[in-house]
């Protein structure tokens, strides 16, 4: 299992020196460097511990003024060698890079006492104690301390020893499908192009596979892969790569960029994260102050909004949510650090709960939900977060699920169909999830939403019992609105989705796709373009009792003739009358404006078919005598028989079907 580790503390304290005794390969590349004798970017270098693991190493600088460079380097590994020279003790570049360490949540660790062959045994004795007490508190503490001198090799068999014992206690680094590489280096070699290095973690890389370089999106192929000097197929995690592009040019790609599959990820300006202030910081971090944000390889200017306080004290930590200037590619979970940018110096790091944050918060009502919000994905964790996500949004596209429940997309969990009311089992515990046709649903708010959408439409038959139902935009509104509290001050909830800033818009189809799984289920009955429940029938008060005798009347003694709009106005019957007589079959509207009895207008198709039996052509004229009508009413009576079927039209000759009648 290969692993990556880190170098980390102050400068000059020898660790590019212990690197190349443990490796045999200066990690110095640069000629300035090696003409300085200072790392000032970082290096790499590879070897085989005594157990057969193989492990890179990432040499970071340890000046000041190249913690930018250090930060670009640690972000990935799972092990650090922590240089402390036993001459000089405990400096202050060895206070930052142990407080970085910490923050990114480093989970194994060695301490090298190097040069101790320059101090005797009560200086080098102080020294451990000293930087053992310094370790106490953070995620090294306990760290095997090993005494060095590198360039006579004293102690470094037993640090490499020390190092393999370290990994040992480390777990296999999670594959999870979804590999990203940071990239930390860029070059060209001569007669292959763009290369690429950086820290592989996450899921595995192949060769010749297809890859996107975020945040710009550029699509790119892998045309090789290598690791510790030799050629791969494949790529695993928590190992150092170098990857051959093809598709982009070196000045196209630059450290910071993140090298991942196509569509498993995508970059982000605004992340929800748990953010430490260090005890060390001059101040407490505040909306105003300028930062820096360093996650991966990569870094950008942020803005503070914080979220359940209004500052984050020295030693403590707050939810906050922050603005980046740059897009970085960032997994939930993951650990950032922050600098303050004018001080030049770390001041606190975090913990991102959601790298897409829904919705914007504004208003105390907005902060204490976002803050039980992501409370609840902290105690959820990774295991719970798809749960956390659905309950958040209410509804997700299928297709944006994976990216936001940080999961691969063949490993995403088969989501089961809503179900009818009332399991079989009643003991048996409902998913938490659902999906309907293109989205996946928290339970509760689908559940919410059916009734919504169920209670929209009894709601409609109680206040207007002769309508035939609700219309479908409306029954697809209501289901857009159960489950979203309003913020303060807000005098009603809106039904269109998005108008509350504070929540996340929900997607176009969700209304349509419960309305569609309450028909399906027979929970509703779509009649035209209104949704009624199963079993509602137009109730007539005695006035449109009255009506709807006054006009079946008409309508029998006009025979196969037109009733227009105003002949039905001086019966009584508006606009809404009219329609509601045509859906009930009273009236049959054959063209604008004119209406015949439904009983007449059967009379007139069976008329026609005795007259003109067997498919016999006729022209309009012999059908308006067969009739005994008028032409007002023949033509716009056999433009409606043509439109239904009735009747075939060729030229100025008309023929009935085999059906008609």
């Amino acid at each position: 299992m290969p692993q990556v580790i880190g170098t980390a503390g102050h400068v000059d304290h020898g660790k590019s020196a212990l690197i190349q005794a443990l490796t045999g390969i200066d990690p110095d590349r640069l000629a300035e460097e090696k003409a300085r004798g200072l790392t000032i970017d970082l290096g790499f270098a590879w070897t085989t511990l005594p157990s057969g693991r193989e492990v890179g190493f990432v040499d970071v600088p340890g000046h000041e003024r190249f913690v930018h460079n250090m930060l670009a380097g640690v972000g990935g590994i799972g092990c650090a060698l922590f240089v402390v020279d036993a001459s000089e003790g405990w400096r202050p570049q060895s206070a930052e890079h142990l407080a970085i360490l910490d923050l990114l949540g480093v989970p194994a660790g060695v301490v090298a006492l190097t040069k101790v062959d320059r101090v005797d045994a009560a200086t080098r004795d102080r020294v451990a104690a000293e930087v053992a007490e310094r370790l106490r508190s953070t995620t090294l503490a306990g760290a095997e301390l090993v005494a060095t001198a590198a360039p006579s090799g004293v102690g470094v068999a037993a640090l490499a020893a020390a190092l393999d014992a370290a990994l040992d206690r480390l777990g296999e680094p999670p594959d999870r499908g979804r590999p990203r590489l940071p990239v930390d280096r860029v070059f060209t070699m001569r007669g292959s192009g763009t290369v690429v290095t950086g820290t592989l973690s996450g899921g595995s890389l192949r060769a010749e596979g297809e890859a996107e370089l975020l945040p710009s999106g550029r699509r790119v192929r892998i045309r090789g892969l290598q690791g510790h000097g030799r050629p791969l197929a494949e790529a695993t995690p928590a190992r150092r790569v170098a990857v051959n592009l093809a598709g982009v040019a070196t000045d196209e790609v630059a450290r910071g960029d993140v090298l991942v599959l196509p569509g498993q990820w995508a970059a982000t300006g605004v992340a929800d994260v748990r953010l430490r202030c260090l005890a060390s910081a001059p101040g407490p971090l505040r909306p105003r102050g300028a930062y820096l944000v360093y996650a991966g390889a990569a870094e950008s200017a942020a803005r503070l909004q914080p979220l359940d306080a209004a500052e984050v004290r020295p030693g403590g930590d707050a939810l906050v949510r922050l603005h980046l200037e740059r897009p970085l590619v960032l997994d939930v979970f993951e650990p950032l650090v922050l600098r303050d940018s004018g001080r030049d110096e770390t001041v606190g790091g975090g913990l991102v709960l959601d790298p897409f944050p829904p919705g914007v918060v504004r208003g105390v009502a907005a902060r204490v939900r976002r803050t039980e919000e992501l409370e609840a994905r902290e105690a959820a964790g990774r295991a719970g977060l798809l749960e956390r996500v659905l309950a958040e949004r209410g509804a997700v596209p299928l297709a944006d699920l994976p990216r936001l429940a940080a999961v691969a997309p063949d490993r995403l969990p088969a989501l089961p169909a809503p179900g009818p009311p009332g399991r079989s089992d009643p003991a048996a515990a409902a998913p938490s999830v659902v999906r309907s046709r293109t989205l996946a649903w928290a339970r509760t708010t689908w559940e919410a939403a059916e009734a919504a959408v169920l209670e929209a439409v009894r709601r409609q038959h109680r206040s207007d019992p002769s309508a035939p139902g609700l219309p479908a935009q409306a029954a697809r509104a209501a289901a857009l609105d159960p489950g979203r509290p309003a913020p303060d001050r807000r005098p009603a909830r809106s039904s269109a989705p998005g108008s509350d800033p504070a929540w996340p818009a929900w997607p176009a189809a969700a209304g349509n796709e419960v309305v569609e799984a309450l028909v399906a289920a027979g929970r509703l009955v779509a009649d035209g373009p209104v949704v009624r429940l199963p079993g509602h029938a137009e109730r007539l008060d005695p006035a449109q009792l009255a009506l709807r005798e006054r006009v079946e009347q008409a309508v029998d003694e006009a025979g196969v003739g037109l009733l227009g709009d105003a002949a039905l106005a001086e019966l009584g019957a508006d606009r809404k009358a009219t329609a509601q007589l045509v859906r009930m079959g009273v009236l049959v509207a054959v063209g604008p404006g004119g209406y015949l009895g439904r009983s007449a207008l059967e009379r007139a198709v069976e008329t026609l078919r005795r007259s003109f039996p067997d498919g016999r052509p006729f022209a309009a004229t012999e059908a308006k005598e067969a009739l005994g009508t008028t032409r007002r009413t023949a033509i716009p009576l056999l433009e409606h028989l043509d439109r239904t079927g009735v009747t075939i039209r060729d030229g100025d000759l008309r023929r009935l079907t085999r059906h008609a009648g």
